[in-house]
């Protein structure tokens, strides 16, 4: 990402805002623009090169009339096009959310939720952030409104979903898949940038697979999460941090957790590969100028496709010296999945997770065989990856899957029903394999 191109996003919705402005703060009212949440028009908009003025063919006047709530669109405007456009970064938002059906996101296809419902404000800060930036307005999750209990009834199944929800973030059962309602970028090689003689070709889900500007890029639709542990806390990469790059993939940014720590659960996320520019001598990933400036610009990619004039006036403009040669490594960022919750019927069920559910025994390996509880009913209650690969859902591979999460690399010895959990505790008649 460019210091050009990260100025253009950024005032999107600030105003007055230069990299070399070191009084900017983003909680600072006076630089926030108050019509791109609030224009209910439709017609106010900015230019990318105009430090957060809005275009002068707009009628502000107009615009000013017609200002209300803020609403998905508002929103969405600046949210469903992170990273550039729409789904590229973020698996679970895009212009879907604006007319959502309910199995593509239950809060907002369901109940018709605005993203305020969730993101609340109190003196214009916005709760809510996404893993790859840090917590600036305050921070919420599902519990603030389902409880760290959220599984209401008395019965057995309750009682154990709220056992899980002590190790298991809610959206790894409620998202089993994401980007099920628009396809989402997850790899992007820069280094095959500036072929404007390739000629883009559609995936099987109509995206393309090529853009000159910006290299080479592969997109998957209701893919299957990556799970890992997560306190909270996340570790990143920021501008100038050394990175060990000749050891493999560099993780700018990922969860910080593990299977000893009791306050970490297991998540979803979608990881975002790339390929990038590293300085071969100052080991710290580059940071190039792509939009240009003005016409006389010479330094831009997008307009000179020249990456050593890029690189060098976009670390000059990050203030780090940018030793002249460089090399294109691997990178991951981790994305955890927050939106596009699947309805209650339709959360990952026993089986899915747990192998040694599938046999004829289920839960009666625990538990005494009830005529008032069908436990097999119990245990294959849950996400119909069938129905899903029926309505156009790229699932197939899904259908009959166990160990959906994967025990063991998530730190098990294996299915913790057979092995032990976290603590260890197991039936009667068990033991820990040692």
């Amino acid at each position: 990402m460019s210091i050009a191109s990260n100025e253009a996003r950024c005032t999107s919705c600030h105003v007055g805002y230069g990299w070399k402005d070191a009084s900017f703060d983003l909680t600072d009212m006076t630089k926030i623009d108050c019509l791109v949440c609030h224009d209910t028009t439709g017609t106010y908009k900015k230019i990318p090169t105009g430090a957060g003025l809005p275009d002068p063919r707009v009628d502000l006047v107009a615009v000013a009339k017609g200002v209300g709530p803020t609403s998905r669109k508002t929103c969405g405007a600046c949210h469903f096009n992170g990273g550039g456009g729409e789904a590229v970064k973020h698996a679970d938002l895009s212009r879907q959310l604006l007319t959502p059906d309910r199995n593509c996101d239950v809060h907002m296809g369901g109940y018709d939720f605005q993203c305020t419902e969730c993101h609340r404000t109190r003196n214009h800060k916005i709760a809510g952030r996404s893993s790859s930036v840090p917590v600036v307005e305050g921070s919420f999750s599902c519990e603030n409104c389902h409880t760290s209990n959220p599984h209401p009834g008395d019965g057995l199944l309750d009682h154990h979903l709220n056992m899980h929800s002590k190790t298991i973030a809610c959206n790894t059962c409620h998202s089993p898949v994401y980007a099920k309602c628009k396809p989402t970028k997850v790899f992007w090689d820069w280094s095959k940038a500036g072929d404007m003689e390739r000629k883009p070709k559609k995936d099987k889900y109509g995206m393309p697979d090529y853009n000159w500007k910006k290299g080479e890029f592969r997109w998957k639709e209701s893919a299957k999460p990556f799970y890992a542990w997560d306190s909270g806390f996340t570790k990143r990469v920021l501008i100038g941090d050394k990175v060990d790059w000749r050891q493999g993939p560099i993780n700018i940014s990922e969860p910080v957790g593990s299977i000893n720590d009791p306050n970490s659960k297991i998540a979803p996320f979608k990881i975002m590969e790339g390929i990038q520019a590293v300085d071969a001598k100052f080991d710290y990933l580059l940071v190039p100028h792509l939009f240009p400036r003005d016409k006389e610009d010479k330094t831009a990619y997008w307009k000179n496709r020249d990456w050593q004039k890029s690189f060098a006036d976009g670390m000059k403009a990050a203030d780090l010296k940018y030793s002249g040669t460089y090399e294109w490594t691997t990178s991951q960022m981790y994305w955890r999945l927050e939106h596009e919750v699947m309805p209650a019927e339709s959360a990952l069920s026993c089986v899915q997770c747990h192998a040694s559910l599938q046999s004829e025994r289920t839960c009666d390996r625990c538990h005494q065989d009830s005529r008032e509880v069908d436990f097999k009913k119990i245990a294959h209650k849950g996400t119909d990856f069938s129905y899903m690969a029926s309505k156009g859902r790229d699932v197939s591979h899904l259908v009959g899957t166990t160990d959906y999460i994967g025990f063991k690399a998530l730190g098990y010895k294996g299915d913790p029903i057979v092995y032990g959990g976290r603590l260890k505790k197991l039936p009667m008649g068990y033991k820990v394999e040692k």
